[in-house]
């Protein structure tokens, strides 16, 4: 049995017995307990490559061609051939004025033409008649001559005559409107039935082509200067392939490419003007869109690249976890200066070459040993399937 004396003490050893029986967290337990593991993370090697420099620039969108429809004779529109907004082929009839008025000036001009051309044949028969009686001088000189004349005067008057009517044939002709190019009309300004005249400010409708569209963009002069350097000095612009991201992010199903570049830089924005073109078959691009157009402009060679789920990001500042020779987790601090697919480029902090955690630094204390796992052969996505990772080493 054990006396009320004896328990206090047999308590206290079994305090002590239990407190030096346990080791601290990562180290033997004192009585040969097992060890707790050091965290797995995956780890992968810091890369160093030339990569290629992408611009991004904020353009607009322009047609190739627009073609403002103005009449060029003055009547009443009478009728409107085509739908708004619908595609119209080249020669397509889109507007008829009132033809009488027109009509009539050509049948009018044609009916002086035959007029003249009777006093022609008359003038002529005189000469023809005069000149043998002039001869055996049974008709005096002054009638032949009045004769001559007149037959000049009526070939003036003919050739006057068929300009009238050229004239005549043309505002005919132009009292019907067709397109003069493939492409999208718009708006209809002026409805039938109203008084339309020659030369007017106002546009009966506008007409755009659509396939290719163009795109225009300000580079900066450095820009410019790097992109035409690295793809050649030539006195065109370099065919270079062209993305365009449109205004919901998505980009285009078509690349085109660099086809203009202006004669000057402008001197108060210190940018160039630039064009770009791209193939529009379906007219889903259409004049005044903004977009983002996204080419390769240069490159950057040996570029230190740190994947971005490596990355810790603070309020200042991005940092990695660096693992040495002896496993051990290391707190690195970077800096960087833009992006490479899932990476950001790093410019001071790394040098390339270093293993640093890819995932998992969320268990890890700067300066803890970790066990280490090739990041290249944790997983295997290829049909849904997934391999366990596994220590640098094993097989």
């Amino acid at each position: 049995m054990i006396t009320p004396k004896v328990f206090p003490s047999l308590l206290a050893c079994g305090f002590i017995c239990a407190v030096t029986s346990c080791g601290g967290p990562g180290k033997p337990a004192a009585f040969g307990g097992p060890p707790i593991p050091a965290p797995a993370v995956r780890v992968g090697q810091v890369q160093v490559k030339t990569i290629p420099l992408y611009g991004d620039f904020i353009g607009q969108t322009d047609a190739k061609e627009t073609v403002n429809i103005v009449p060029r004779v003055t009547g009443f529109l009478e009728k409107v051939y085509f739908t708004e907004g619908a595609p119209v082929q080249q020669g397509q009839v889109l507007f008829q004025i009132e033809q009488a008025s027109y009509q009539a000036s050509l049948e009018s001009a044609n009916a002086k033409l035959a007029q003249d051309q009777a006093s022609l044949i008359r003038y002529d028969r005189d000469v023809a008649r005069l000149e043998p009686l002039v001869k055996e001088q049974a008709a005096t000189q002054q009638d032949l001559d009045t004769a001559i004349s007149g037959a000049a005067q009526y070939r003036a008057a003919i050739k006057g005559d068929q300009a009238s009517i050229d004239t005549a044939q043309l505002n005919l002709g132009y009292t019907s409107i067709s397109s003069p190019i493939d492409g999208i009309i718009g708006k209809l300004a002026v409805t039938r039935g109203n008084l339309v005249s020659a030369g007017q400010s106002t546009a009966l409708a506008t007409i755009s082509s659509f396939d290719p569209m163009y795109v225009y963009f300000s580079a900066p002069e450095v820009t410019y200067l790097a992109f035409r350097r690295n793809n050649g000095n030539a006195s065109k612009p370099p065919p270079v392939s062209m993305q365009l991201v449109l205004a919901d992010g998505r980009p285009f199903d078509h690349r085109g490419k660099l086809d203009f570049a202006d004669r000057t830089v402008d001197s108060q924005t210190g940018t160039l003007t630039l064009r770009a073109v791209f193939p529009n078959p379906n007219a889903l691009l259409r004049p005044g869109q903004f977009a983002r157009v996204h080419f390769v402009t240069g490159e950057r060679r040996d570029a230190v690249l740190v994947p971005k789920e490596a990355v810790t990001e603070n309020l200042n500042s991005r940092s990695v976890l660096t693992v040495d020779a002896a496993n051990k987790a290391n707190l690195k601090t970077i800096a960087t200066d833009g992006e490479f697919e899932n990476s950001f480029i790093v410019h001071a902090g790394l040098s390339g070459g270093e293993t640093i955690v890819v995932e998992g630094a969320q268990k890890v204390q700067p300066g803890s040993t970790v066990r280490p796992i090739d990041a290249t052969a944790t997983e295997e996505r290829k049909g849904g399937g997934y391999a366990p990772p596994r220590e640098k080493g094993t097989r």
